[in-house]
Formats: C-alpha cells, structure tokens, sequence
C-alpha cells in the first residue's frame, strides 16, 4: 500500500507575523504620504482622502494609522522626532545612552549638539506644521502643548548626564537654555530662512551650547 505525504503543518505563527508586517507596512505608507501632505499643503489644505490617495491605500487604512486628521499628525511628529517606528522612547536610544557614557563635558555638549541637529533636520517641517495646525484645532494646540513639555522633559534628561561642576548656570537654566536654542523656531531661521547647511547649524549649535551652559577652565 503506497505511503501518504503527511501533510504540512499550519504555521499560524508566521501567517500572523506576515499580516503584522504588511499592518505595519500599509501604515508606514499612510504615515509618509500624511507627513509629505502636511508639510507641502499645511494642514488645512489636507484631507484625510488625500492621504489615503496619496499613499494608494484604502480610506480604512486610514483610520487605522490615525483616528482623526489631528491624530494622524500626532503619529508623524512622533515618527519623524524618534526617526523610525521602533517602540524604544527617545532616552532610552542608543544615541542618547553613548552621551550618558561619555566622560568628557564638552564632548557630551557636541554629542547633545548633532543629537538635535539631526532630529530637527528630519522634524522641524512637521514642527512647522503641527504649529500651524494648532492655531486652527484644539486638539492640535493640546498635542502641541504635551509635545513642548517632553522635548523638554527629554532635554532635562540629556543634560542630567553633564556633570554639575561642568555647568556654568544653574541646571534648570542650562535645560531651558539648551531646550530654546536647540528649537525647531531656530532651526527653521536659520537652515531655511537664511540658508544656512546643515553642517553650519550644527557646527553653529555646538558652539552656541558649549559657550552658554559649559563652565571655562578657569572657572
């Protein structure tokens, strides 16, 4: 009697991971076409169809990468400030890790420097947007608030990491100052409306930090 094939397995587990991959794929695209809208049209300008021609996906899909217009910024100022959808929060990357590893002060403040140099470089745009949404829907404007709070918050963690002795005004003064200068206000002036290089700003940035929170040799 001829022997029967057994039959293959199901593998339900890599049928769920390809359907995961493909949910994450279809929202990486949503969150690219909202990102491009948003910046090129303003807020107002852009619908939620748009977007969803834009990236050729369905409206559902949509809604599924954001509830509502205000929401769906709210996942790209997120995407663009982390620069990937890994679930990872911004101090506990490894970028951030290397400044608290770091034993020299004025290397921390350069690291600090290029750190937000390169996170306005891919964010400021969509910073530009959200703030221009915020004057037109209320659930922006509270968005807009949480977001200046964690930068902020994010900042303070950053420059916990400079030892006290190094720092020429007290801490808080050093965070808010770091947190104004190192802005997407700043950054737009200065890459934008004077045409500055990336490199220049950074360039620009380390020094402008390193002259106004690091204590002289000399005390």
């Amino acid at each position: 009697m001829p022997k029967t094939k057994p039959k293959r397995g199901y593998d339900a587990t890599k049928r769920r991971e390809r359907a995961e991959e493909e949910r994450r794929e279809t929202r990486r695209r949503v969150l690219a076409a909202a990102q491009k809208l948003f910046v090129e049209n303003g807020y107002r300008g852009t619908t939620m169809a748009d977007i969803a021609t834009e990236a050729g996906v369905a409206m559902q899909s949509v809604y599924k990468a954001g509830r509502s217009k205000a929401d769906l910024l709210q996942r790209v100022v997120e995407l663009v400030v982390a620069g990937d959808d890994q679930p990872v929060l911004f101090t506990e990357r490894p970028s951030v890790g290397a400044i608290a590893e770091e034993p020299d002060a004025a290397r921390q403040v350069e690291m600090i420097a290029a750190l937000i140099a390169s996170t306005q470089e891919r964010s400021a745009p969509v910073q530009a947007a959200l703030r221009e949404a915020a004057a037109l829907d209320d659930t922006v404007a509270a968005n807009l608030e949480a977001e200046l709070q964690r930068r902020h918050e994010t900042i303070r963690t950053i420059v916990g990491m400079i030892a006290g002795d190094r720092l020429r005004l007290p801490r808080a003064e050093c965070v808010d100052t770091v947190w104004a200068i190192g802005s997407s206000e700043v950054y737009l002036l200065l890459r934008v409306r004077r045409g500055w290089s990336a490199r220049r700003f950074r360039d620009w940035l380390t020094r402008t930090l390193s002259d106004q929170i690091l204590a002289t040799d000399d005390g």
